[in-house]
């Protein structure tokens, strides 16, 4: 027996102990270190189960946390077992935002991105929310950097001349002195929002949210923009979400921190 029909014999027998009669497929893509599996069962309801060895504990809290605040998947369950993490959700119904690219008008688009942040960061964070330490965070990334975990390949443009290290150290000499902390999703690229008749259906991917520095989000979906159209769309994208004074060094030092991850 394959040790892939192992791993989907464990995931059948998992799904029994919480739905009756389903069936299920691996989906492609996703995070790399984790596996995807698409769940239907009767009245062909939809959902997505993800597993991977490190844990998916953030996730399932931002999910819980956010729940009936801003739209985000229903969580089925979380349990751990085969040395792995498993997380079960809802599919949301949609499409993810950047997939309307070429079909839906780019205004459209980065004003759809930018009023979905606007509501996300307008939650307020109490106890109960998550709290992202950034110190942690920058010293994850020096431990990515001396594990030779860091590609610098993939590297943005303007940072190809540099090796990890001398990057890592830019990033600790950048690090800001203040934070203005709001609840993040944490990798607010446009495949994380799910988009269904117009309306926003779903965030997805939560793992790395909690709260944090609004420029977090703010610095990965500029370049989101700037990736995928222009820099008035950039303006528009400041002025939908109602940003006035933008602090460029912020944009910079978070657009360079996710250099390592």
């Amino acid at each position: 027996m394959k040790f892939s029909q192992l791993k989907d014999d464990y995931v059948h027998t998992l799904l029994g102990k919480y739905f009756r009669d389903f069936s299920f497929s691996r989906l492609s893509g996703g995070e790399s270190a984790a596996e995807l599996y698409k769940v239907r069962t009767e009245y062909n309801r939809s959902y997505i189960l993800k597993r991977q060895k490190q844990s998916l504990e953030s996730e399932y809290l931002n999910y819980k946390w956010l729940q009936n605040k801003v739209p985000v998947p229903e969580i089925i369950f979380y349990t751990h077992g085969d040395g792995q993490d498993f997380l079960c959700i809802t599919e949301v119904q949609g499409k993810s935002l950047d997939l309307f690219i070429g079909s839906v008008e780019a205004d459209v688009i980065v004003s759809s991105y930018a009023r979905a942040l606007k509501l996300l960061h307008s939650q307020k964070p109490d106890n109960k929310a998550i709290v992202c330490d950034l110190d942690k965070r920058i010293s994850e990334a020096e431990r990515n950097v001396k594990n030779n975990l860091v590609n610098s390949s993939h590297f943005q443009s303007e940072n190809q001349q540099y090796e990890p290290y001398e990057l890592f150290l830019q990033l600790k000499r950048s690090k800001p002195s203040s934070a203005e902390l709001v609840f993040t999703h944490g990798d607010y690229c446009l495949d994380n929002l799910i988009y269904n008749e117009g309306k926003l259906s779903g965030f997805v991917d939560l793992g790395n949210g909690g709260v944090a520095d609004k420029y977090q989000d703010l610095a990965l979906a500029v370049r989101s923009i700037l990736d995928n159209f222009t820099l008035d769309h950039v303006e528009l994208f400041y002025r939908e979400y109602g940003l006035q004074n933008i602090d460029k060094s912020k944009l910079e030092f978070y657009t360079l921190l996710d250099e390592f991850f």
